[in-house]
């Protein structure tokens, strides 16, 4: 075989290589929608999240590529998520549709191509000021220009590489569309999208933004245009007006007329004191009337059933430095950050802990440090170092998605729940220890509701007041997880439930949903593969001689704990030499316990103990004196299997 056959055969497997369904499996209403799309080149496809709008459109895609239908690129705008991720995902997800090329017209901030440009542009502007005798502060300040101009002119001539590709799909955020018509405007070249898919279309709703007005007057322009969809589960979520603008779009005025004045007078009046515009009597089943013909509604009660639960999993991806630091502690259980911190993870549960805790975006530090004087002792400091934003920005545009439907949040780490309280402020509330929020969130009166599985799991009756989870963190105990689910998931909802899961991708996040998927433990899976992974481990266990981490043979040992089973590696308290305490969480019982290894290890219950940081343990568990917080006896928290446990009825 020649080399450039099996080049090319190796970039056709990569190609297929994460498909996951055919085209035979898809549902009879999203056959139904591509049949509509086909016979309406300017349409609407209203159908509610969950349906599958993504992968009807992107088959109607591919027919039309398929059948020569037209050789120009298809425009793809969505939301900055769903334009460079989402969409993509589904392509690669189908084998009807993974053999199509696809340009994403976005440059990241920290794209390695732009670090580049812009340190190799500080450095020439260094040597040429400093060549002509400048001042050291005079040099960076001129050299920081040059780099920040080459850093903008490396996005831009991106940009332009992506925009002029070959590729079949051009997939580009709602907030650059603007610059891609002024792109084509300014160097006067043909417009070369004859199909153009809006998805999210409800971003378009005000016919006075810039990025509406700028593909108006595309849309305006004889034979530019030729085919136009327009996808949303709310295109008017907030206000009928908000469809002038949706519908102008895909027919040009025809039913509205081109200004919003008319529309209004026919369909609206206005209160002239508060300046507010409310439907007509009658009005509402007349838009409806005019746009029934080049617009399909799907609601998921026709068309799913109420049970069970719909999993939608929502992929993030960390930046390539970000992922580096992953996997530099993933390997070596200790990384550097870039403040100077070393943090470690002392064994593989804590190692576990660490690793989602980045896929969620944190890292959590514990230290001692020295007292003020000789006499004091050491004071012990927690820290909460910042990795990514991620996972906050899909959940905002899941929130945005839902166009106004209430969302129960799941989190695990504190820092997570900080997190959340930030971005979202006085619109989230987080559940009371009393459950006072579930009275006023069955009312429909709080959007977004954050809770702990742990907290929330059990005993609470929400299905009255949303349909929507997101799991920002994902739980390692399953059972946690389908409780946390059944608050929503029970008697009386009347809508099929829909569960978000926010997964990093390449991290531990997705062994945990693979567990959970496989109905089974999380975390037993989790310390099966941290006991396989390359770590400095103190010592090996039961039957094994102790080895310090330097004289170790690590494959030795990597190839011994692929063999050791769960019950076989701890069992004996004489074998584990550590008497630092650490903090576990029993999930059967909502309880934090804090105990050395040892301990653990002849703990009856050490299969059911989770170890967690210390800033994850609730308040009330951290007494400044040493007492059980729900005895009240001394010696600390008492363990599980104690009377009392037992008497809790938790």
């Amino acid at each position: 075989m020649s080399v450039v056959a099996d080049h090319f055969l190796r970039r056709i497997r990569a190609k297929f290589a994460d498909v996951e369904l055919y085209r035979e499996q898809m549902h009879g209403y999203q056959n139904t929608g591509l049949k509509f799309l086909k016979e309406n080149p300017f349409s609407g496809l209203f159908i509610d999240m969950g349906l599958g709008k993504t992968v009807t459109t992107a088959t109607l895609i591919a027919d039309l590529v398929a059948e020569f239908v037209d050789d120009n690129p298809v425009l793809v705008i969505g939301p900055l998520r769903v334009a460079t991720q989402t969409w993509p995902d589904e392509f690669r997800k189908w084998n009807h549709l993974a053999h199509l090329n696809l340009s994403i017209i976005h440059v990241d901030d920290d794209d390695p191509r732009v670090k580049a440009a812009s340190l190799a542009a500080i450095r020439a502007k260094r040597a040429e000021c400093a060549a002509l005798r400048m001042f050291k502060s005079e040099i960076e300040k001129e050299a920081q220009a040059a780099g920040t101009r080459a850093a903008a002119q490396m996005r831009e001539d991106l940009r332009e590489a992506a925009t002029l590709s070959k590729a079949s799909v051009h997939l580009i955020s709602r907030d650059w569309v603007e610059w891609l018509v002024a792109y084509y405007r300014v160097r006067k070249l043909k417009w070369p999208y004859r199909t153009v898919i809006i998805d999210e279309s409800s971003g378009f709703k005000d016919h006075n933004a810039a990025r509406f007005k700028a593909l108006q007057a595309v849309r305006d322009q004889p034979g530019f245009i030729t085919r136009m969809h327009i996808l949303t589960a709310t295109p008017a979520a907030e206000s009928y007006l908000h469809l002038f603008a949706q519908i102008y779009l895909i027919d040009g005025g025809k039913r509205f007329g081109k200004e919003i004045t008319r529309f209004r007078e026919e369909f609206f009046t206005e209160n002239r004191y508060t300046r507010k515009w409310k439907l007509r009597p009658g009005a509402e089943p007349a838009i409806l009337a005019k746009i029934s013909d080049i617009c399909l509604v799907m609601k998921e009660e026709d068309y799913l059933p109420r049970t069970p639960p719909l999993f939608v999993t929502r992929h993030v991806t960390m930046s390539p430095e970000q992922m580096a630091l992953y996997r530099k502690m993933e390997a070596d259980m200790v990384v550097t950050l870039d403040d100077g911190s070393e943090i470690e993870a002392e064994t593989a549960a804590a190692l576990s802990a660490k690793l989602l805790q980045m896929a969620s975006g944190v890292l959590y530090e514990t230290k001692l440090e020295p007292g003020e004087t000789d006499e004091d002792d050491h004071v012990k400091i927690q820290k909460i170092h910042q990795i990514h934003t991620h996972k906050l920005e899909e959940l905002k545009q899941i929130i945005e998605e839902s166009q106004g439907r209430n969302i129960l949040v799941g989190y695990h780490h504190r820092a997570s729940k900080d997190r959340l309280k930030k971005a979202f402020g006085t619109k989230i509330t987080f559940m009371d220890a009393d459950g006072k929020c579930v009275k006023p969130w069955n009312a429909g009166k709080i959007p977004i509701l954050a809770m702990h599985p742990a907290s929330g799991g059990h005993g609470l009756n929400l299905q009255k007041g949303g349909h929507i989870i997101v799991f920002y963190d994902i739980p390692w105990s399953l059972e946690l997880y389908l409780q946390f689910i059944g608050r929503l998931a029970r008697q009386g909802q009347k809508h099929r439930v829909l569960v978000y899961l926010l997964v990093c991708r390449e991290t531990l996040d997705e062994a945990v949903v693979q567990a959970l998927t496989a109905k089974e433990d999380a975390q037993d899976m989790l310390f099966r593969l941290m006991k396989r992974m390359r770590t400095k481990l103190r010592k090996l266990l039961k039957g094994r001689k102790k080895v310090q981490p330097e004289d170790a043979d690590w494959d030795q040992v990597v190839e011994i704990l692929a063999d050791t089973k769960m019950s076989d590696e701890v069992k004996l308290e004489d074998e584990i030499v550590d008497d630092v305490k650490r903090w576990y969480y029993h999930p059967e019982s909502d309880s934090y316990a804090q105990m050395t290894l040892g301990e653990w290890a002849t703990c009856s219950e050490a299969g059911n103990l989770v170890e967690v940081d210390e800033l994850d343990v609730p308040d009330e568990f951290l007494l400044p004196h040493e007492c059980c917080p729900r005895c009240g006896d001394a010696g600390g928290p008492c363990g599980p299997g104690s009377d009392c446990y037992e008497d809790d009825e938790l």
